[in-house]
């Protein structure tokens, strides 16, 4: 009975699911070989969407193009399934009609079974291709077009260097002119947002280095390139600029001006207009109005004030003091001329550095050069470089906070000023915040790559933050752009004798030693004397002679001669300068002299709390 009743159950109730239309549906779908239909059709589609993914950029497709792409597809999916599923393919399409008289649906008539062939799928696959090679055809050509650009495309590289304009004026005297004008556009240009322009260390690295457009612009990381000539006769000025792709030779942009010396201002502004037209930046009314400033209408402070630069950025004791003299006669001519005084600011803050035999006085440079620059902040509160000069003698002064606070604007007002970023590494990892200064240290370096000064400083920041291994190698950077500077060795191999490499640091010792000029053997001793001093904790001499007074401080301390270091800290304290004072306690010094009461005293008196 029991089996009767299985047999019965399934003979006669359960025959329309074992041979019902589902299941001759699914051996349909394998006869007809549908996955593999499937399969093609979503390799193909994945193979489409990767070449619009990869030629969307080169052909300039707008946005919304893959999403399109992917919906056209997805539309087509079913129709070629449809198509290849009912097909009437001749001998294998009678052989193969799906009989649905069960679901008493008709497809053996009409026009369905000709509709629905291998070949029409294969025809809706394909037309499902080229209907997107139709529209994006059509864009390239009535759209956005091959290599056009629109300012909200991010793909466009918005970075320029300016190279030096060539003097053509036939007068070597002329130099610090053409210079000048290049300086100018290039801190124009800086101000643009969004735009990357290296800073002038960079740019006038390449001054008659006879390298091609193409090899400066990969050294420097940007796009495009600026370069021109001046030539000054009289009161006439003739400028010509062009702005070039770096990677085509491609001219973008040229023009020639040729005005009396009174519109030199306007010139700067029309250059760098057209260069942020041609880079599709945009600027706002308030952007606009600073991008060049008017700073004077006295020709002569202004060429005064070009001269100061460019005594300014030779970095010599001699070249300094002709600086000041050439800004002092810029504001004497113009009272009013903010960048002048911002110029004569710095050349008083720096000055000092150059002094290597005798403690300086730094009061009275410091004081000067604060005041000059409070003066220039007074005149332009909108003006960058005014307030980085503020800050940084604030910080000479001993103000830490207000010093900060004062660089933090100039790098919000000109956000494309490499020194304002490399002055608050200083003042921040001089400060006992060096962890806080990579960040501008390292913006720095990007705005100016081939600047000297900023890499060592880059290299300081890690030497204040105890980072030796960091350290080392950016100081090793450093020598590579100038190996004949005595600096980056003197920092070099103090961070290698605390990490107790002391051959590899008598090296670099003895580097410094012959580029700053110093006696070979008594640096040789008192090198030897540190790194005896370290291996035994005994105090160790060497023969007096002349050094940087801040040097001196260190290798006193480093030697176990605690009487010695302090007797110089304490002048470095007295003369004014705390902000130096601060630095040389940020340096080992702070922890190889910090126990004693006399030091104590003076960090007090200095204001230094780290």
């Amino acid at each position: 009975m029991v089996s009767a009743c299985r047999y019965e159950r399934q003979g006669t109730i359960f025959p329309a699911m074992a041979n019902g239309p589902f299941k001759r549906f699914v051996r349909e779908i394998h006869r007809k070989s549908l996955w593999q239909v499937l399969g093609i059709y979503v390799v193909a589609s994945w193979g489409v969407l990767s070449v619009v993914d990869t030629l969307g950029g080169a052909l300039n497709l707008p946005d919304w193009f893959p999403s399109v792409a992917l919906g056209l597809l997805i539309v087509g999916l079913p129709v070629v399934l449809a198509t290849a599923f009912v097909q009437d393919g001749g001998q294998d399409g009678a052989a193969g009609d799906l009989d649905l008289a069960h679901d008493s649906v008709d497809v053996s008539g009409g026009g369905a079974s000709g509709l629905f062939t291998r070949r029409n799928a294969a025809l809706s696959g394909v037309g499902a291709f080229a209907l997107l090679g139709f529209v994006g055809t059509g864009w390239v050509l009535f759209g956005g077009g091959i290599g056009d650009t629109t300012n909200d495309d991010p793909t466009i590289e918005r970075s320029v260097a300016v190279l030096p304009f060539v003097n053509m004026s036939g007068d070597s005297n002329n130099e610090y002119f053409s210079d000048g004008i290049t300086e100018e556009l290039l801190n124009a240009l800086a101000h643009l947002p969004d735009l990357r322009v290296p800073g002038r260390t960079s740019s006038f690295a390449f001054k008659d280095g006879g390298l091609t457009i193409r090899q400066i612009a990969d050294t420097l990381d940007v796009a495009h390139v600026v370069e021109g000539s001046v030539r000054r006769q009289g009161e006439t000025v003739l400028i010509t600029a062009q702005l070039i792709d770096a990677q085509t030779d491609a001219h973008l942009w040229s023009d020639t001006f040729e005005r009396e010396l009174t519109d030199i201002f306007a010139i700067q502004r029309e250059i760098a207009t057209a260069i942020a037209d041609q880079l599709q930046v945009s600027l706002s009314g308030t952007e606009q109005a600073r991008l060049v400033g008017e700073g004077t209408v006295n020709t002569e402070a202004y060429e005064a004030y070009l001269r100061g630069r460019y005594f300014w950025n030779q970095r010599t004791a001699e070249s300094i003091q002709t600086a000041i003299r050439e800004f002092q006669r810029a504001v004497d001519l113009d009272s009013n001329y903010a960048e002048a005084y911002s110029g004569l600011a710095d050349s008083y803050l720096i000055v000092d550095n150059y002094v290597f035999r005798t403690m300086p006085d730094y009061r009275t440079n410091s004081e000067l050069g604060l005041a000059a620059a409070q003066r220039a902040v007074s005149l332009r509160p909108d003006l960058g470089m005014a307030h980085a000069s503020l800050g940084f003698g604030l910080w000479m002064v001993g103000d830490w906070e207000n010093a900060d606070r004062e660089l933090e604007r100039a790098i919000e007002l000109n956000p494309g000023y490499a020194i304002g970023y490399m002055w608050r590494a200083w003042v921040l990892s001089s400060t006992g915040r060096a962890d806080e200064a990579v960040g501008p240290a390292q913006r720095a370096l990007e705005l100016d790559p081939v600047s000297r000064v900023i890499s060592l400083v880059s290299g300081e920041v890690f030497l204040f933050g105890g980072q030796m291994d960091e350290a080392i190698e950016q100081l090793r950077k450093t020598i590579g752009l100038a190996p004949e500077w005595a600096n980056p060795w003197f920092d070099l191999a103090h961070a290698l004798l605390i990490e107790g490499r002391y051959d590899e640091g008598l090296e670099a010792w003895l580097n410094y030693a012959r580029f700053a000029n110093l006696d070979i053997a008594i640096q040789t001793a008192s090198y030897q004397a540190m790194v005896r001093y370290r291996e035994t904790g005994e105090p160790h001499t060497f023969p007096d002679h002349d050094e940087n007074p801040r040097g001196q401080i260190l290798m006193y301390a480093e030697s176990g001669q605690p009487d010695q270091a302090i007797e110089l800290f304490e002048a470095l304290v007295l003369s004014g300068a705390y902000g130096w004072a601060g630095s040389t306690h940020s340096l080992p010094t702070g922890d190889l002299l910090g126990d004693d009461l006399r030091y104590q005293a003076l960090l007090e008196e200095a204001g230094i709390t780290w």
